[in-house]
């Protein structure tokens, strides 16, 4: 049996909300699995129709999801309300970072080396000048 109802809240770090059924009654969980692979991420006070399951755990849950009417929708409120311009942008940071510590490590390591290969002790007395190098 089909129902319909309006999405009321939405995760998008852990991809997973709530359907507020149209008849009333409590919401209904709802995961990202759930909607169509058509693009378009999860909006909120997006109308849908959907099927019920219960799941592993026991409680509702949401399937088989479409959506009833679409609006237009700004590209940017898209990448807001599925959170993938903040994902991306933090994965770019986490990959900057990544880059400057191993060129730092790379320098320090070749600095080392150098130091070592170019470094000589001190000229000790007892030593003939021939054996020092």
């Amino acid at each position: 049996m089909r129902f319909e109802g309006v999405l009321s809240a939405w995760d998008p770090n852990t991809g997973h909300g709530a359907i507020r059924p149209s008849g009333g009654g409590e919401e209904v969980f709802v995961g990202l699995a759930a909607f169509p692979t058509d693009g378009e991420g999860a909006r909120l006070d997006e109308r849908l129709s959907f099927e019920i399951v219960t799941g592993r755990d026991g409680r509702k849950q949401a399937v088989q999801l479409r959506r009833l009417s679409r609006g237009h929708v700004s590209p940017t409120a898209m990448r807001e309300a599925t959170g993938g311009a903040r994902f991306r942008a933090r994965q770019a940071q986490r990959k900057r970072r990544l880059g400057l510590v191993a060129g730092g490590a790379v320098v320090t390591v070749m600095l080392v080396l150098g130091g070592v290969r170019w470094w000589h002790p001190a000229v000790t007395h007892d030593v003939p000048p021939a054996m020092r190098r």
